[in-house]
């Protein structure tokens, strides 16, 4: 059976971090299925913008939408947790989600270079056997 395209969605968030992280990762489960996972969650200092803290991690699942489509639901979903450009312009990221691979496609090239990005992907890339879906999400 065809589980569809595998992707690869980093989160983050550094205004009301906790709750829109924990409302991102209810959503994507909930959108993308029974076979989501997550990273653990990882505090970093902010790149190219001065702000608090960031929560992030990383998301891996498969899906059977198009790219476009998965990119839409994933704005709708900024935007429900007050993602807008007033709150950016004033460095609140409330939440950011960005599709780093889109079946063999890699996105956000320098995202991938990014210490946290790294450290996330290791832990997984090690421990794919403790990662379990997450059923309190």
């Amino acid at each position: 059976m065809d589980k569809g395209t595998r992707i690869i969605v980093s989160i983050g968030s550094n205004f009301n971090a906790k709750e829109n992280i924990t409302l991102a990762k209810r959503k994507l489960a909930f959108m993308l299925g029974n076979d989501t996972v997550f990273t653990k969650e990882m505090w970093t200092d902010p790149i190219g913008i001065e702000s608090e803290k960031f929560i992030n991690c990383i998301c891996f699942s498969t899906t059977k939408h198009t790219l476009s489509q998965i990119t839409k639901a994933f704005k709708q979903l900024e935007k429900r947790c007050e993602r807008s450009k007033k709150n950016d312009l004033q460095n609140r990221i409330t939440l950011d989600i960005d599709i780093l691979m889109y079946g063999e496609t890699k996105l956000h090239i320098d995202d991938w270079n990014r210490d946290y990005i790294k450290t996330l992907m290791n832990d997984y890339d090690n421990n794919k056997e403790l990662f379990i879906i997450d059923k309190t999400l």
